[in-house]
């Protein structure tokens, strides 16, 4: 009985291996018809001896290496359509960058098989035409951002399904038409400016600003509480209440405005005693939503500068995607500055900006 059960456990576990090992063959397989049937620039490191789990560029597998989950492409040239029946055999993919290439071609309907979509990211391509009328596979998206292309028509109305859309950018194209009743209560991110909409943006978007909407043909109606026409009762009921308002009304005036300048007199005293940097340059602080890329100029007005991963680091991103990004500072040592910086896929990392510093890499790790 006991060899029997260990025997049944073997196989089993042997053709769950199995299993495994063949849908993650056929994940690269599916990438390399893709990436051998489009032009591009960059040379890849993709082939079919190297693991694509641990050292093919822009591909991230699941914790047991079984299925790959994401693929990140940007800025590699590629050049033409997407390969029909390439990425959509990614079944298990759930985040696709190909932003800043040179991709045209009508939508690629082929990504609507993609169901574990979290984030789709083709933005700043040559992609034209309308968009599907249905959306509603896409249940589990959060990030979509098709800007700076050429699509057109309408924003289908199918968008309202995409209960977990968190951020929404689809500027700088042809829209057009009236913008529909998005109630999407996790929407924190919108961008339709520079299009040809029409019409008043719905009620349910009134809480973003006038910069989401710029460049079009659109209408917002203000809603606005009216000034009480009649003076509340016993405001003037006698002349000793008048007075003793008056009296309090003035002391506060005197007290915000004493507490002003001392304000002011505090700000002052810090400015002046604010410390420079290296450049003669005077420190600032970084705000929580400052662009990295303002930091890095201020200190990097006569060099480049490049990026340098830890080992075993397999994200792909440039420097360019880091000066793009939003940061704050966390801290500040010998050797530079370190921030925590967010990334256009949400992805958070620590990035530490080196100066005067002449040792290589493993000295530093």
């Amino acid at each position: 009985m006991g060899l029997k059960f260990i025997l049944l456990a073997i196989l089993y576990w042997g053709s769950l291996f199995g299993t495994t090992r063949a849908e993650l063959n056929e994940d690269k397989q599916a990438l390399l018809d893709f990436i051998n049937n489009i032009h591009h620039s960059r040379k890849l490191n993709w082939n079919e001896q190297a693991l694509a789990c641990e050292s093919w560029v822009g591909v991230t597998c699941n914790h047991d290496k079984s299925r790959i989950i994401s693929v990140r492409l940007p800025e590699i040239g590629m050049v033409g359509s997407i390969p029909p029946n390439s990425l959509s055999r990614l079944s298990a993919l759930q985040i696709l960058s190909l932003r800043s290439n040179h991709i045209s071609g009508l939508f690629p309907y082929d990504l609507l098989k993609l169901e574990n979509l979290t984030m789709l990211s083709l933005q700043s391509n040559n992609f034209h035409g309308p968009l599907p009328a249905s959306l509603s596979v896409w249940r589990s998206i959060y990030a979509l951002d098709l800007s700076n292309n050429a699509f057109n028509g309408s924003i289908p109305s199918s968008m309202t399904d995409l209960t977990h859309l968190t951020v929404l950018n689809l500027a700088n194209n042809t829209f057009s038409g009236d913008i529909p009743d998005l109630n999407l209560p996790s929407l924190q991110i919108l961008n339709l400016s520079h299009n040809n909409l029409t019409g008043n943006v719905p009620q349910s978007l009134d809480r973003f600003p006038n910069s989401a909407f710029a460049g079009n043909q659109l209408s917002r109606d203000i809603l606005f509480t009216p000034a009480p026409s009649v003076l509340p009762p016993g405001f003037l009921s006698n002349k000793k209440s008048k007075k003793l308002g008056g009296y309090v009304l003035l002391g506060i005036t005197i007290g915000v405005c004493g507490l002003g300048f001392v304000v002011i007199f505090v700000l002052l005293v810090l400015s002046c005693s604010r410390k420079e940097d290296d450049n003669g340059i005077p420190a600032k602080p970084l705000k929580r939503d400052e662009s990295l890329s303002k930091v890095a100029y201020r200190k990097t007005r006569n060099e480049r500068g490049n990026v340098v991963f830890f080992d075993g680091c397999n994200l792909s991103f440039d420097l360019e995607d880091l000066l793009r990004a939003s940061a704050e500072i966390i801290g500040k040592g010998a050797f530079g500055t370190t921030y925590k910086v967010a990334l256009e896929d949400a992805t958070t990392v620590v990035v530490k900006r080196l100066k005067e510093v002449s040792v290589r890499k493993r000295e530093f790790v």
